[in-house]
């Protein structure tokens, strides 16, 4: 009898394991195996396999371990193929660009005549008096000079005509729609635009910066049919890319498409959407308040950013810079607006707690931005004055607040550090070399779009001269400051395409591989700093990097 139960227990210890195993095996919805899986962590770690759940990841491993423990409804083989987080832009026009696709496209145009004949073709398609819209020139490769009214008055002479220049901060109008607007000799710029004029003072049909809105508001908005379409065209592309998060700068309003697609589970991207820095607080804390009684999920739907301007683009010398252009002695660009003024609204936004996310793109632009947000610190730090005797039984010692100025010296240490919020200077495409610390010493996220530096390389070094370049498109060298630098692709202004995104930070090269070793190659990045820059940067930028931007357990499985 002894004997029987010891068999019976040697025969159950050998079978335990087995039956332990099959018990405890977790069932999953998904399992991606056999793969090159590059995590996007600081290590940069690659792995084999991914273990999904619905919408998280739950486990990362081998291909081995990741079987034992989970039983998925579906496998999927990758045999040897990379997997990546998905990619996350940081910085993008998402639905206005797409909208812009349903107009003339003119980035394809390689010569004036090009251009007008494609606006020459568009007028026999429309009635005589509508308007005509499109974007996409680039005056740099027609030979560096900006086109005239005269030129589209040529091929439209009955229909008003807007083009906006692919960088977007610059409009190429016809005497027709400068007529409608009422823009004339008399006409003034308005602050932080310049209506450029010939020798006579009259009008040539270029609009700069924020002289675009003269003409521009007697367009009418999009019809609910032009921004479903639009809306489509981008979620396609989107997807095309693996692009799974976007940070749009398509404004407030635009919220409420998504929000319609998200209800009709058709919004297949996760959006963070930039408000209107130039909005009033009170306007803003309305659409805060707004936002937030619809209840949507904020991983899907959000608000996070305010967008502002502090000057143009280098394409346009409009770009705001400490020094006149080198191929333009007269030319130090166009601010948005003055140093005391922005740093005024930058502190104003600061203190009801808004991220904010501004462009700059010429030295000046960086450096008003960095001391506005430097001005933001100073006006939420709190000091304890220490008292030479020691507290009493019970005394609490209250924060006091800052002087301002602050004495010289301090009566004691400043011990109450401020919050961060996150600020962001968008582009930082041209930086002073003593400016870069101030990026890291104020905690000020550089949001940087590579593909810009393959598409100006090829007037910038005359533009900035052989010093300035050096600071230009630095996303290396940022980064060895320990700055946060986020991609974005800028699309429309730049393909959506976030391969070309990493091609460029990588190669410093066009497609054609051009230079060869790169231009200016001291700013290449490896591809898995790259990859890491358009996923977990981007992340971070959105204060989201606890829920995507790695291949991790518990993150989204995006």
């Amino acid at each position: 009898m002894l004997k029987n139960l010891l068999k019976f227990s040697l025969i159950l210890t050998l079978c335990l394991p087995n039956l332990v195993v099959a018990q405890v095996k977790q069932k999953i919805s998904l399992l991606l195996y056999n793969g090159k899986v590059f995590t996007a962590n600081k290590k940069f770690a690659i792995s084999e396999a991914v273990a999904v759940d619905g919408e998280r990841i739950v486990g990362v491993g081998t291909s081995q371990e990741l079987k034992a423990k989970y039983q998925a409804a579906k496998e999927i083989d990758l045999k040897g193929k990379l997997v990546t987080p998905g990619f996350n832009d940081a910085h993008v026009h998402f639905f206005r660009g797409a909208l812009s696709l349903l107009n003339i496209s003119l980035n394809d145009a390689k010569t004036l005549k090009e251009a007008k004949a494609k606006v020459a073709a568009k007028v026999k398609e429309v009635k005589a008096g509508e308007w005509i819209s499109g974007r996409g020139w680039d005056h740099t490769v027609w030979g560096n000079k900006f086109p005239t009214k005269a030129d589209l008055d040529a091929v439209a002479p009955n229909n008003p005509v807007y083009l906006i220049r692919v960088d977007g901060h610059v409009a190429w109008v016809n005497s027709k729609a400068l007529q409608l607007a009422g823009v004339d000799k008399n006409t003034k710029s308005p602050e932080g635009g310049e209506i450029e004029r010939d020798a006579a003072g009259e009008a040539t049909g270029i609009l700069k910066e924020t002289a675009q809105g003269l003409v521009g508001r007697l367009i009418a908005e999009p019809s609910q049919a032009q921004r479903v379409k639009g809306l489509e065209l981008a979620l396609d592309m989107a997807r095309k890319y693996g692009i799974t998060s976007v940070q749009d700068n398509s404004g407030y309003e635009t919220t409420k498409l998504y929000r319609e697609f998200l209800r009709a589970d058709k919004l297949t991207v996760r959006v963070s959407e930039w408000q209107n820095f130039e909005d009033t607080v009170d306007e803003l804390k309305r659409q805060r308040a707004e936002f937030a009684s619809f209840g949507d999920n904020p991983s899907r739907l959000k608000l996070t950013a305010l967008k502002g301007y502090v000057d143009g683009t280098l394409g346009s010398k409009t770009a705001a810079m400490l020094a006149p252009f080198s191929d333009d002695a007269g030319n130090s660009g166009i601010p948005r607006r003055l140093p005391e003024e922005l740093k005024r609204m930058i502190v104003e936004r600061d203190k009801e707690g808004f991220q904010i996310a501004l462009h700059a793109i010429g030295d000046k632009a960086n450096r008003m931005a960095l001391d506005g947000f430097s001005a933001t610190q100073y006006s939420r730090l709190e000091i304890i004055i220490m008292p030479s005797r020691p507290p009493n039984k019970g005394e609490v010692i209250k924060p006091t607040p800052l002087p301002t100025p602050l004495p010289n010296p301090s009566p004691n240490p400043v011990s109450i550090i401020p919050e961060s919020r996150r600020h962001r200077i968008e582009h930082a495409q041209v930086v002073n070399p003593n400016d870069f610390k101030r990026f890291a010493e104020l905690g000020i996220i550089a949001s940087m779009q590579p593909t810009h530096a393959i598409s100006d390389k090829r007037w910038a070094e005359s533009r900035l001269g052989e010093y300035r370049i050096l600071g230009a498109y630095a996303w290396h060298l940022m980064k060895s400051y320990d700055v946060h630098v986020p991609f974005g692709t800028d699309f429309p202004v730049e393909s959506i395409n976030p391969y070309q995104t990493l091609y460029a930070a990588v190669s410093r090269q066009d497609t054609a591989g051009d230079p060869i070793g790169g231009w200016q190659p001291q700013e290449k990045l490896t591809i898995e700093e790259a990859i890491r820059c358009h996923t977990f940067e981007s992340a971070y930028a959105e204060f989201s990097e606890n829920e995507k931007g790695e291949i991790k357990a518990g993150m989204l499985a995006d």
